[in-house]
């Protein structure tokens, strides 16, 4: 119905957005659920229907997520790196682990969601973080569902050895653009720069029928980019801004102040709600 993989909020009482099973309702006393449109998008049916909630992180279907497996949440204090309550998403066709980061924005999760390790011996399905020493373990397999790991199985551990790659750290939503963090101090030259970034935005038709072609597509301005004191932070002011769909941020001019360039440097970030400005 999504039209992508997706990370959902399951709120209690709420319709997560698939009628199918809309007929057991009656069976069990519960009030009529909501019969959205086929055809429609997410947005226009959640704002006739209240009780929806929309996914909280889309994972765009050939480009992020086709088969979107385990989930595991760094709780483990900085032993895992500076990643703390970030999520970490198994992939199974691609074999690889994807980052998410959440906030919530008017009473609704959102965020965004990066690649961020791959290379794994088979597809990745159960995904689990050791909290006491940090340590990541997935197990695999391709039997039954190729993926890109060509091993029949896998069980296999991630540590963090101390060296923190430069990254976008997390995307927040700010009420005329986007608040992006680094894990380096940035070269301020290169992030001051609008040309240093490209945005697009898209999001998917919501139906009945299997996936979705990506749809409703905008470009819309970086019409700024200012650089925080410490250089961790870059405030984007953004023209264009499009409720309800996924932001596709790639910052490809970006570097550190020893002039690397990121290691992954796009992210998509899904925006249920914009801020309301303060």
């Amino acid at each position: 119905m999504d039209g992508s993989s997706s990370l959902k909020w399951l709120r209690p009482g709420s319709f997560q957005g698939n009628p199918t099973g809309n007929k057991s309702a009656a069976l069990l006393g519960f009030p009529d659920p909501p019969e959205p449109k086929s055809g429609s998008r997410i947005l226009t049916e959640r704002i006739k229907f209240p009780e929806f909630v929309p996914p909280a992180v889309v994972l765009p279907h050939g480009k992020v997520g086709n088969s979107p497996s385990g989930i595991a949440c760094d709780m483990t204090k900085g032993k895992w790196g500076p990643w703390a309550h970030q999520l970490f998403v198994g992939e199974q066709t691609a074999s690889q682990v994807q980052r998410v980061n959440l906030e919530v924005v008017n009473g609704l999760y959102q965020g965004a969601v990066f690649h961020f390790l791959q290379g794994f011996e088979a597809g990745l399905v159960p995904v689990r973080m050791d909290q006491e020493d940090g340590t990541l373990f997935v197990g695999g397999t391709n039997r039954g569902w190729g993926s890109r790991g060509s091993q029949p199985f896998t069980f296999e551990r991630v540590r963090f050895k101390g060296k923190v790659p430069f990254e976008m750290h997390d995307i927040s939503a700010r009420p005329d653009g986007f608040e992006v963090t680094f894990t380096h101090p940035v070269d301020a030259a290169s992030a001051g720069d609008v040309a240093s970034y490209a945005l697009d935005t898209f999001t998917y038709i919501y139906q009945s029928a299997y996936g979705s072609p990506e749809v409703d597509q905008t470009k819309p301005t970086v019409k700024s980019a200012t650089v925080s004191a410490d250089g961790l932070k870059v405030k984007l002011v953004i023209d264009g801004l499009v409720r309800g769909q996924i932001h596709h941020l790639v910052a490809d001019g970006v570097r550190n102040k020893a002039g690397d360039a990121l290691w992954h440097n796009e992210g998509w970030y899904t925006l249920n709600e914009i801020p309301a400005a303060k």
